[in-house]
């Protein structure tokens, strides 16, 4: 076997060892453990730490870089980040052993290992450009569980700055301990405070061990001290009214609290046994709340929060333009210059006034969201001025059946007129009519919706295997698997395909999509980020061009309007209630009828389906024609410009995950 330069085996391992010699006749013996069996993997391997240690001498060899700060200064930032971190690990566990006590143990650990693994990686490759993204996350902490990897992502999503923050806070130490400035002792100190962290993570990991281990070296004797002498009492007039408020607390923004809530509250985020609570989409809605909420009342200790400040919050949402923040132009500005840039707009008729002021499912939305984020940080704060956030909640005087006015059958038949399902011209110009007939997600969704009365994600999301037959029914099963999540327990379901959608072809689309090795039914509706739901890529892509071709659309109709239809027809069709609520996925009312009754069998689901009015019937069951394998991968993200001075929290270094 040829023997690899700096490398040796002890049993089966293979093990990197090279001394380091200075020009000050001093050495240095590094021995480290390539955690391998394989020979041509310990070869890579060592190349690599032969040639970094190269560079470490070069480095300390040259005096004048070496002497930025000093082992002291060093020492004192070390104690004081590890410090820090071991005062926030004890901070979350005592936190979950009064949330979740059963479970204390089992987060406290998991939270410890997301620590570790990232300081760890902090202290070797430091901070390169793209940290935090998916590829960095998913390359660099793969022993970590894939609910682990994506909270590692959320959380540098919503704290994109984390490198030139602790850059700042590194500066910061330095100036506290008075070394000197410049790239080097900046960069020196930064992982130095990440190498303070990761000791006080082991060290944590080592007390859950032995809870005593802390203790051993304090000495246990009581100390007696004389009772200090009273001070005179301070007249009524001179007390102070400031609350005393206790840090992290005292100085935490409405973004840095919404920041803490999401890393400690575990329901949030998941872990590799229990699915996350919340959705990517719901994290982004709670932040956005944060964020409005900070930009209308500033970036001040949220504890100081009161009523005025919700009012005037309420007066923005009143004003902002509906298309707020869709511009990176808003990034830097408050809701306030929001407001007064879109009254100008609006004289300059620029804007009209129906495009001024938040929904009122929206305000109620970032209200909700504030008030679990206020009364959550009352908790820790009880001196926090008490808001009746009830008093902001809008009633919705929409009659529920109204939101979402259910299509007609002649709607039905006027938009599969469309050329996307009688022809067009070409691939590129599905909306101009022509002979070729395309079977995509375009294609068939809107027609699924019309005869299942599925949810927009339930179709989009379906993966092959979902479709399946049974008994001689075919059916689309949905549950939280491949693809992606459901609504509710009740939506776990297997709904029968209708005899049109047999007809058209369905079946065979799927094969043909088998055949060319796919597992998605619409694997073209990925996402090239994997941060947009399916359904979304396929409003974007599809419903709004569809949409603006139909006149008889109102604001508010889209794909739900499908499920609005089903359960009208299928009432109309005297279809049992029990039975409406198995097809489209609804928890059913009453003891009686919801505890007891079974699921509907297939066959009574299909005779079910087979009732909805047929609008396709022009239509002719063509042979499949897929998309080409290139347009059947996910679309690539448009470049988007870099957003400049968008408000982002301060840094927290103690409370990162």
């Amino acid at each position: 076997m040829p023997a690899i330069q700096n490398v040796e085996r002890r049993g089966a391992v293979y093990y990197w060892r090279r001394t380091l010699r200075f020009q000050d006749g001093k050495s240095l013996t590094l021995r480290i453990s390539l955690r391998t069996t394989e020979q041509s993997v310990a070869r890579r391997m060592a190349c690599a730490l032969t040639a970094k240690s190269e560079m470490l001498m070069m480095t300390l060899n040259d005096g004048k870089r070496t002497s930025t700060l000093t082992i002291e200064q060093k020492a004192d930032i070390f104690r004081r980040a590890m410090s820090e971190m071991r005062d926030q690990l004890d901070r979350n566990h005592v936190q979950y052993q009064r949330t979740d006590p059963d479970d204390a143990t089992y987060m406290i650990e998991g939270l410890v290992d997301i620590y570790e693994a990232m300081l760890r990686d902090f202290v070797v490759h430091g901070l390169p450009p793209g940290s935090g993204s998916r590829d960095h996350v998913e390359a660099r902490f793969a022993n970590l569980t894939q609910d682990q990897r994506d909270g590692i992502v959320g959380l540098f999503e919503l704290k994109p700055s984390y490198a030139e923050e602790m850059t700042l806070q590194a500066a910061k130490e330095i100036d506290r301990v008075g070394g000197p400035h410049h790239e080097d002792s900046t960069a020196i100190a930064r992982k130095v405070m990440f190498e303070g962290g990761l000791a006080a993570a082991m060290e944590f990991r080592r007390r859950m061990r032995d809870p005593m281990a802390l203790w051993s070296n304090v000495d246990h004797a009581p100390r007696y001290t004389t009772v200090p002498a009273i001070p005179p009492a301070i007249p009524p007039a001179m007390t102070a009214l400031e609350p005393t408020i206790n840090e992290p607390w005292a100085s935490m923004t409405p973004l840095q609290a919404a920041e803490r809530y999401t890393v400690d509250q575990p329901k949030i985020m998941g872990d590799a046994k229990r699915k996350a609570r919340w959705t990517d989409k719901t994290r982004s809605q709670f932040v956005t709340a944060a964020r409005l909420l900070e930009k209308s009342y500033g970036a001040k200790p949220l504890w100081r929060l009161k009523r005025e400040d919700v009012l005037r919050l309420n007066t923005h949402f009143s004003n902002l333009p509906q298309s707020h923040h869709k511009s990176s132009r808003h990034d830097p500005m408050t809701l306030e210059q929001i407001c007064v840039e879109a009254k100008q707009e609006i004289k300059e008729k620029k804007r009209t006034p129906e495009t001024i002021g938040l929904g009122v499912g929206t305000t109620n939305r970032h209200i909700l969201f504030l008030k679990d984020l206020v009364t959550w940080f009352r908790r820790h704060v009880p001196e926090m001025p008490i808001i009746e956030w009830e008093d902001f909640v809008y009633e919705d005087d929409r009659n529920a059946r109204d939101h979402r006015e259910a299509y007609t059958e002649g709607e039905g038949r006027q938009m599969f007129l469309l050329p996307i399902w009688t022809g067009a011209i070409s691939l590129g110009k599905r909306m101009i009519a022509g002979p070729h007939v395309w079977q995509d997600a375009g294609y068939w969704v809107p027609m699924i919706a019309w005869y299942t009365g599925l949810r927009r994600e339930e179709i989009c999301q379906l993966t092959l295997a979902d479709v399946d037959q049974a008994e001689g029914i075919w059916f689309l099963m949905i549950h939280e698997g491949g693809g992606g999540r459901i609504k509710t327990k009740a939506s776990k379901r297997a709904v029968p395909l209708a005899a049109e959608l047999l007809r058209l072809g369905l079946p065979d689309y799927v094969r043909a999509l088998r055949d060319a090795e796919e597992t998605l039914l619409f694997p073209e509706l990925r996402s090239a980020s994997g941060k947009q739901g399916y359904g979304d890529v396929f409003y974007k892509n599809w419903w709004m061009k569809i949409a603006k071709r139909l006149t008889f659309i109102e604001p508010g109709q889209a794909l739900h309007s499908f499920r609005h239809m089903v359960t009208t027809e299928l009432k109309d069709q005297h279809v049992f209630l029990e039975d409406r609520a198995d097809l489209l996925g609804h928890s059913v009312p009453g003891e009686t009828a919801g505890r007891y009754s079974k699921m509907a069998k297939l066959q009574r689901l299909k005779e079910a389906v087979d009732k909805i009015p047929v609008v396709t019937s022009h239509l002719v069951g063509a042979p499949v024609v897929l998309l080409s394998q290139d347009r059947r991968g996910p679309r690539k993200a448009r470049t988007a410009y870099p957003r400049q001075n968008a408000p982002v929290p301060a840094i927290v270094r103690k409370e990162r995950s």
